[in-house]
């Protein structure tokens, strides 16, 4: 899947619903509420430069990894883009996730598979961005619970502490197989 110069937001206030019109009719609505996202007016406007990088980047890291289909990845790859675009800044919620001793014995790059721990289950996510102290992950796996009331669904973002990161299962396996290869 490749962005395309015809690709565009469109922001319908009545419904409160933003939308990216793909090619041949196909239109990807916006996962998020409103409060997640920048104030939006009305709009119906063409992917910039930017946009279509971004969607990009994420959505070839995450199909070197062959482990979801194209729709998936097309989904997650919006859903990032949307973020990076209208996304409202998050704070930290680091407390839903337990911390861990080990970093992950890979680079730590946006598009990087990782894990949280919330104690009651575990969920695979990717992350969107990350600095010296926090990452901004997206969840991959279809839901998480985080508490007694508290559930994130696909595609949900959060901001965490560098030191709840958790090496993926799958990445982990992936590196083991490399190195028998190379012994």
């Amino acid at each position: 899947m490749h962005a395309s110069q015809h690709w565009r937001w469109v922001y319908d206030p009545e419904a409160d619903q933003l939308l990216v019109e793909l090619d041949h009719g196909l239109v990807h609505k916006c996962p998020y509420k409103s409060s997640r996202l920048i104030p939006l007016n009305p709009m119906h406007a063409a992917f910039s430069m930017e946009d279509a990088a971004c969607f990009q980047e994420f959505y070839d890291i995450l199909s070197t990894y062959e482990l979801w289909d194209p729709m998936l990845l097309t989904q997650a790859a919006l859903n990032r883009t949307i973020l990076a675009h209208f996304g409202r800044p998050q704070m930290p919620q680091s407390w839903y996730f337990q911390s861990c001793s080990e970093t992950p014995n890979y680079p730590l790059d946006v598009g990087a598979l990782v894990e949280l721990n919330s104690g009651i289950e575990t969920g695979v996510f990717v992350i969107m961005a990350i600095d010296d102290e926090f990452a901004e992950c997206m969840l991959i796996s279809s839901s998480m619970t985080l508490s007694d009331v508290k559930v994130m669904q696909q595609f949900d973002s959060v901001k965490v502490l560098i030191n709840r990161l958790q090496a993926s299962h799958y990445l982990q396996l992936h590196l083991d197989d490399d190195h028998l290869r190379h012994a």
